[in-house]
């Protein structure tokens, strides 16, 4: 956790680079930008009436504070602007962009000549700006510039974003869209990162909690290509109506994501039942309630709006209340998403309560979206990557607590050495390959004789020191492809493999002639000779790979070995080996 303040610190020094051209930018447009929003008024409906007839109606225009809570399919904004243009050499008329259709501008000049001008959607989104505006023209006529500016908006769908209309220099307005188209697909390249980030952790584990923050990287760059206008820029085709299904598509994955990623990365006991519940519940209420307002949007005239900002509000703040419980309980996990979300998550919560006209419009709730949003990925890409690389350590420490636990169970505790489950495992697993299936193979059952006498005559653990004793003798003498295991009590069984038959026998017979020439002792008596008999079965081939059959029949010739006088090898088959015959 070291580490922590360094990456922060990294973070800020990226958002610093990042904000400082865009601030310059602003700064440009802040010295010559005019607010023409503060002494527009607007009017309702009248959509078939002839801008002529709207300004005999201006006595019927809405100057309050709430002069934009309008629900209506034509929204009407005048404004006196004589005085805003004076020293200007080419005025702009700037709004922010938002669903709706076509725009009316009809200028007054001083003279009291008129000119009408009708914007449609291709007219608007060849005129976009970025980040988030269309910029119009005013028109001079014989020097003079309009004294007066009525402006029509068919259907808006969220008029509040008619409360930020700039009246600035043409030069500046562009200086300003080339700058932040730069910082634009800066942003969006710097993006790229956490998604490699999250392949890479992906292919190391792959867990859901990467997938939900693989899918909020992806919208966050599909929302902000759209946010920033490079949509156009990629797809010269695409309209207004294009951008915003596209723009508000991708926010809703971006919000179903982030409930989803809180609900995975969260401690599930701090969580709650509750808390779970209400993160899926709000995940996918903002996915369908966008995609159902976004169908209806003509119909829902601001109060789409109102459902929109009214479901993401909820959203945040049941994600941070959650994230904050759990934090508050200790949760690390909550601790580190709470700091990677905080930044984008105040300036969401900004946006809606400016909606909702509860707080007036800064222009941080705009510009401030690419630091936040940067930041957020960046920061929720390391918890996520520490998230991952946290559950691979466990992984493998769980490998590495299973390979410990099988090796306690396949291992006789007495004398190191396989037991009789890992000897049934390694016969079934022997077989499987084709190279083994060819090769002479037998399996011989290895028994200690008279070694009741050793325990009556010496002690339990004398018989101990003897078992292993011939176990580490034998285990000496196998070659490479046997395999020894204790079978129990005092009896031991191989499965052989090396060489041919006769080369088998040989191995049997130096087995019993090792232990009959070993001199047995304990650390209390010299016990002297102990002998060992073995039953000896060869596999014709491989279709006779039965433990069972094979193990009884290597049985058998082990009591024929004990009934023929102990200290030999006894064959299941008939067989007369060359060291026999010798």
């Amino acid at each position: 956790m070291t580490k922590w303040p360094f990456l922060l610190w990294r973070f800020a020094i990226v958002c610093l680079l990042v904000s400082l051209p865009m601030t310059a930018a602003k700064a440009e447009v802040a010295g010559s930008a005019k607010n023409f929003s503060s002494r527009s008024c607007t009017l309702a409906g009248h959509a078939a009436e002839r801008p002529e007839e709207i300004l005999k109606l201006r006595p019927a225009f809405d100057c309050s504070a709430d002069k934009l809570t309008k629900n209506t399919d034509m929204l009407w904004l005048i404004a006196d602007i004589g005085d805003l243009q004076n020293g200007m050499v080419e005025p702009v008329l700037r709004f922010r962009a938002a669903r709706q259709g076509a725009v009316l501008l009809h200028s007054v000049y001083p003279d009291g000549s008129t000119q009408t001008k009708r914007y449609d959607q291709a007219d608007m989104t060849s005129r976009w700006r970025s980040p988030y505006a269309i910029a119009l023209p005013l028109i001079s006529r014989d020097g003079q510039f309009p004294q007066t500016v009525l402006i029509g908006a068919a259907n808006p769908w969220d008029p509040s974003n008619w409360n930020d209309i700039e009246l600035i220099e043409a030069k500046a307005d562009v200086a300003m869209h080339e700058q932040s188209q730069l910082i634009g697909v800066l942003v969006a390249g710097l993006l790229f990162a956490p998604l490699l980030l999250d392949f890479m952790f992906f292919a190391l584990i792959r867990q859901r909690f990467i997938f939900y923050h693989s899918l909020m990287t992806v919208a966050i760059m599909v929302n902000h290509i759209c946010w920033s206008g490079l949509i156009f820029d990629l797809f010269p085709s695409a309209t207004l109506v294009d951008r915003s299904w596209v723009a508000f598509i991708a926010l809703a994955v971006l919000a179903f994501g982030g409930c989803m990623l809180v609900r995975s990365l969260c401690d599930p006991d701090k969580l709650g039942k509750w808390g779970a519940f209400s993160l899926k519940f709000m995940a996918w209420t903002t996915l369908t309630t966008t995609t159902l307002v976004m169908v209806f949007a003509e119909q829902l005239s601001l109060t789409g709006s109102l459902i929109f900002h009214a479901v993401y509000g909820s959203m945040a703040v049941i994600a941070l209340g959650n994230l904050l419980r759990c934090a508050i309980k200790g949760d690390r996990m909550a601790m580190l998403q709470l700091l990677g979300l905080s930044g984008a998550a105040f300036i969401a919560i900004c946006r809606v309560i400016r909606a909702m006209g509860w707080i007036g419009d800064l222009p941080i709730f705009d510009f401030g979206f690419y630091i936040a949003i940067l930041a957020e990925a960046l920061a929720t890409s390391i918890v996520v990557g520490y998230r991952a690389m946290q559950m691979r350590r466990e992984h493998q420490q769980a490998l590495l607590v299973k390979r410990g636990l099988e090796e306690i169970a396949y291992t006789d505790e007495l004398t190191g050495i396989p037991n009789r489950r890992a000897f049934q495992a390694t016969f079934f697993e022997f077989f499987e390959s084709k190279e083994k299936r060819d090769q002479v193979c037998a399996i011989a059952i290895i028994d200690i004789d008279n070694f009741k006498k050793v325990n009556d005559q010496y002690g339990h653990a004398a018989g101990d020191i003897v078992l292993m004793q011939v176990a580490a003798i034998i285990k000496s003498q196998c070659r490479q492809g046997d395999y020894f295991a204790r079978f129990g009590g005092e009896e031991f069984v191989l499965l052989l493999s090396s060489g041919t038959r006769e080369d088998i026998a040989r191995s049997a017979q130096r087995f019993v002639e090792s232990c009959a020439a070993y001199d047995f002792k304990c650390s209390e008596h010299d016990i002297g000779q102990v002998t060992i008999s073995i039953g000896l079965n060869f596999l014709n081939n491989y279709a006779e790979a039965d433990l069972e059959t094979n193990f009884r029949l290597a049985d058998k010739a082990l009591y024929k070995a004990k009934k023929s006088g102990r200290n030999q090898v006894n064959f299941a088959l008939p067989y007369n080996p060359e060291f026999a015959a010798a």
